[in-house]
């Protein structure tokens, strides 16, 4: 099994197709990343705050986040990322098909443009679909613009049977006031292409934790 893709039996002519595999759990999402992506794409990130979510319903949720200073003591500028994972399992016995409608609403959302209100606007870039990675797969990128600045946030969303994964990552390079603090209002986002690919590759190890653990899975 990878990705949580249907396995088929192929060891005799006469026999039935494998039932497909499901999940029952899910793996931690603050251990979920591998060390090696989060020391390129998060390289000064401070201890990460779990969310175990829970259970509610038919549903269990986990996430994760990692966030990098906002100060410093020396330099006149200084670079602060973002990175959020979330995980979504639905295991009721219309587990798959809730899956399915979580992922497709995600969709959807991405495809809004440009949405204003009375704090600012949200400007979604068309989603692209990224194959090789899970069941289903798409990313996008957002452009947050209010009183405090610009923002941009790339989103990975991934379903995997019926588990959907969401990773958001953002950053900005910001100027320093006279205590070594970020002023915020002032920041640049991050290339729009590197975090992309952070999110990406953080997205490609979720979900490979998930179909590699072993107690989270049943058939």
């Amino acid at each position: 099994m990878i990705g949580g893709a249907v396995v088929w039996g192929t060891s005799g002519s006469g026999e039935k197709p494998a039932a497909p595999v499901h999940f029952a759990a899910l793996p931690d999402a603050c251990r979920s990343p591998s060390t090696a992506v989060l020391s390129k794409y998060m390289p000064a990130a401070e201890k990460p705050t779990p969310d175990t979510g829970g259970v509610s319903g038919d549903q269990q949720y986990a996430a994760c986040d990692w966030r990098e200073p906002l100060s410093t003591e020396k330099g006149k500028t200084l670079t602060s990322r973002h990175l959020r994972v979330a995980m979504r399992l639905f295991v009721g016995a219309s587990g798959l098909a809730d899956a399915q409608s979580d992922y497709r609403s995600a969709w959807r959302t991405s495809k809004q443009g440009t949405v204003t209100d009375s704090v600012g606007s949200i400007h979604n870039e068309a989603p692209i679909l990224t194959r090789g990675l899970g069941d289903e797969a798409f990313l996008h990128h957002t452009v947050t613009t209010t009183a405090l600045g610009h923002s941009g946030t790339s989103r990975m969303v991934v379903r995997t049977q019926n588990a959907v994964i969401t990773v958001d990552f953002d950053g900005a390079t910001y100027p320093l006031d006279h205590d070594g603090v970020a002023v915020q209002r002032k920041g640049v986002p991050l290339d729009e292409s590197v975090t992309r690919d952070a999110a990406q590759a953080v997205a490609r190890d979720v979900t490979t934790a998930l179909s590699s653990c072993k107690t989270c899975v049943r058939r």
